[in-house]
């Protein structure tokens, strides 16, 4: 186990005491032992070298021995500027636009997710957090002061709504790129599948024989004559069969009557809700009515309220349906992406289109953010972190001064040495 900063820091001590004591004995016993020469020179230089560095790590923090000298104390006396400093240089490297992309394109976001949820574990403390958050979220609104204020944020919103815009924007969006074209396809593809079966064409047939044809009985000789048999021939062998071949027309011309008229009334509706004021006035109206409605409203609340009872029961239960439907979801999703390459690039792309921007944005934000914190610090405080952080380095600092330094003394005392013997 490694040493802590306090432990370090007796070391440091003890390597100075140490090159005191041998000083002392190395002066005390030169004379009588010239060889102890060697010993006094590396003790000056190790002492020397020590207390220089003590006295340059102390000044970082605090005042040597509490004496205010010139230039002592440097982090409590400068935190503000070593703030703007930190979080300059944070926010100029760390958090460039160019960085953060070349980052985030370099991670392979979508490769990243995949091997992290490809571990059941994983995705099953994903799904607990997001059960968890969902009960949360429900919990929250189901207090009658948040479900009050929503309540009355909806209507509020709900009651400014301009809904003839909104009605003719959503029905300009379905004839965008001719939607509604598509819309109709499917639509005639269904009827005329349906259409196809005998079961239905033979439901066609009694409902028209049976609410229309049946009010038209001529008499014949005095006798009533049923046309029921004779319309059945007609609607099996006409009516489906011209639908069908309709219904064929329609879908193979992209340019058919129906559709320019389809087209037509389309574009007559949207003109309409636009700029027709009794039309938009009844739209209003029903806006209104709808929310003034009480009875809705307790409808719609009971049915919200057991809606949320039963999931925040489920939530609760250890065997939760949403939890495993989630946990299922997220391995869905997982193995999905690892099979699709380019659903990974396209998440890899929208990673790279988002974050850096986003970064970018936040920068100056994450800028203030660090310099007011460092402002509310107690500068013992920031002397405590720091220390805790460096702490070790510095008393190595410390402790190398002092061995290196005893070092340098006994290289210099060689020199003089073999200077004093040529000259000599």
């Amino acid at each position: 186990m490694s040493a802590s900063a306090p432990d370090r820091r007796r070391i440091a001590g003890f390597c100075l005491l140490a090159a005191a004591v041998l000083y002392v004995v190395g002066v005390g016993l030169e004379r009588t032992h010239p060889a102890f020469a060697w010993l006094t020179a590396f003790a000056e230089a190790a002492l020397i070298g020590g207390i220089a560095d003590w006295f340059a790590v102390t000044a970082l923090f605090r005042h040597p021995l509490g004496l205010k000298i010139p230039h002592t104390a440097i982090v409590p006396r400068n935190r503000a500027r070593l703030g703007r400093s930190l979080s300059t240089f944070i926010r100029e490297n760390f958090l460039d636009e160019q960085y953060v992309r070349d980052s985030v394109a370099r991670f392979d976001v979508a490769t990243a997710l995949v091997d992290w949820l490809s571990r059941p574990t994983r995705r099953q403390a994903l799904a607990q957090r997001l059960a968890a958050a969902i009960a949360s979220a429900l919990s929250a609104m189901r207090q009658d002061a948040a479900r009050g204020f929503l309540t009355q944020a909806l209507r509020h919103q709900l009651g400014r709504l301009d809904t003839s815009r909104v009605l003719a924007s959503s029905l300009q969006v379905l004839v965008a790129e001719r939607r509604h074209q598509a819309l109709l396809d499917d639509s005639l593809a269904r009827l005329s599948a349906w259409l196809a079966v005998e079961e239905n064409q033979e439901r066609v047939k009694h409902f028209i024989t049976d609410t229309v044809f049946r009010l038209f009985n001529p008499r014949v000789m005095g006798r009533e004559v049923s046309l029921n048999r004779l319309a059945g021939w007609l609607i099996r062998e006409r009516i489906v069969e011209q639908s069908a071949q309709l219904i064929q027309a329609v879908s193979d011309d992209p340019d058919h009557p129906l559709r320019r008229h389809l087209d037509t009334q389309f574009a007559r509706l949207i003109e309409e809700v636009r700029s027709d004021p009794a039309l938009r006035d009844r739209l209003d109206r029903l806006r209104d009515d709808l929310l003034a409605n009480e009875r809705l409203a307790d409808w719609l609340g009971a049915v919200w309220e057991d809606v949320m009872t039963w999931v925040s029961r489920d939530l609760a239960s250890s065997d939760s349906e949403i939890e495993d439907y989630l946990e299922r979801f997220i391995g869905w999703y997982t193995d999905s992406l690892a099979e699709d390459a380019a659903a990974r690039q396209w998440l890899n792309d929208q990673a790279q289109a988002v974050i850096p921007p986003l970064v970018q944005r936040s920068g100056p934000h994450v800028d203030a953010w660090i310099e007011r914190y460092l402002d509310s610090l107690d500068s013992d405080e920031i002397v405590a972190q720091i220390e805790k952080n460096v702490g070790n380095d510095l008393q190595y600092i410390r402790i190398n001064g002092t061995l290196v330094g005893g070092l340098i003394g006994v290289i210099i005392h060689g020199l003089t040495t073999l200077s004093l013997l040529a000259v000599g």
